[in-house]
């Protein structure tokens, strides 16, 4: 899909799991949105033949003009309308006297840096923080461990999304904006009421500070960019390929943990205070993270390849697992998958103490 899109001419087209960016070059919107209504039937009719759904309510446009010249603000969607699936897609005017919005942000050419990622803070914890208390509050609600799993995985990585860029920006005011949402959920996981301090609710939640999660999430750049620069060719996609010169110095995946450890000792999330105990009761990253690649993956079990019948042959299997589990039953074990856990960065690490699932 990505190479139909790119081969028409002035057109860019970049995906990242399952959102599409469409980027079309024109001298004016009269001329520029024809050819975008041409790439949108095509791919219309790729999606068609290939299985892809495209939900049309949630398509969003914005047109943005660099030119010496003013654009005017009249709205002229209604006579140069986008048009996908069959639906009109409205197109917002960058700089127009409301301001635009795409993919539920202000886009505001006016804004510094600063002020634009305080507001986003801002805007998103609160956003996250009311459909989150709704959903803990009901009575009829999920089951507690359900509840836990869905608050830290939904909460916590869309608290994250985008920190690990806007956090070292953004105001005061801003960080503890979100640390409060923070919080709030590490309350309604812990089931304690809403006085209780902050540490003590993320104590007995179970969850590692926020800034930890962001320099986590921060660290984890470097490591995709890497990933991107090395094997791009041998995995299957799940962003696009750099462009063309597009190169990052080396940076060892020790190094960068080791970073970690120093920044959380700097920040005095040691092992020593008796109230963050807790949280190193295993070494699980980012407390002991240089430790963290002497995980044993996998390991070969000695079976009778005699068997021929199917039965007999998953018996033999179960025997040979329960005997090999059997030393290890009463540790932690730890999954790392490459799949969507709640981390945003498609890393995850998952924690659980029953045999059986490692045999799965």
């Amino acid at each position: 899909l990505l190479n139909l899109l790119n081969s028409f001419a002035g057109v860019t087209a970049d995906m990242y799991a399952d959102d599409l960016t469409i980027i079309v070059k024109g001298q004016s919107r009269e001329d520029a949105i024809p050819t975008a209504n041409m790439v949108l039937e095509k791919l219309h009719a790729w999606s068609r033949e290939n299985g892809l759904a495209i939900n049309p309510s949630k398509c969003e446009a914005a047109w943005s003009t660099l030119s010496t010249h003013t654009e005017s603000d009249y709205d002229r969607e209604g006579k140069w309308p986008l048009e996908v699936a069959g639906c009109k897609i409205p197109v917002m005017t960058m700089g127009a006297s409301r301001t635009t919005k795409l993919l539920g942000m202000d886009l505001d050419p006016r804004l510094t840096l600063n002020v634009a990622a305080t507001k986003q803070c801002v805007a998103t914890s609160q956003r996250i923080s009311q459909p989150l208390r709704c959903i803990a509050h009901k009575e009829a609600g999920p089951s507690l461990h359900d509840l836990r799993t869905f608050v830290i995985g939904y909460g916590a990585s869309k608290l994250r999304y985008g920190s690990e860029v806007i956090w070292a920006v953004a105001t005061d005011s801003a960080q503890n904006e979100t640390q409060k949402t923070y919080a709030s959920l590490a309350r309604i996981v812990s089931g304690v009421p809403s006085t209780v301090d902050p540490e003590s609710a993320l104590l007995g939640a179970n969850m590692p500070p926020l800034h930890v999660l962001c320099l986590r999430a921060r660290l984890s750049i470097f490591e995709n960019a890497r990933a991107c620069q090395t094997d791009w060719m041998r995995r299957p996609p799940p962003e696009p390929p750099p462009r063309a010169g597009f190169r990052i110095s080396p940076l060892s995946r020790d190094e960068l943990y080791a970073f970690a450890d120093e920044y959380t000792r700097d920040y005095g999330t040691t092992q020593n205070p008796p109230r963050e105990e807790r949280f190193f009761r295993r070494s699980t990253p980012p407390f002991s993270a240089a430790s963290a690649q002497q995980v044993t993956i996998g390991e070969e079990l000695p079976l009778d390849h005699s068997i021929t019948d199917v039965v007999e042959l998953m018996r033999e299997k179960r025997r040979v697992s329960e005997e090999a589990l059997a030393p290890h039953s009463r540790r932690s074990w730890i999954l790392a998958t490459d799949g969507g856990v709640d981390v945003p960065r498609r890393q995850g690490l998952e924690w659980c103490s029953h045999p059986r699932i490692p045999r799965r």
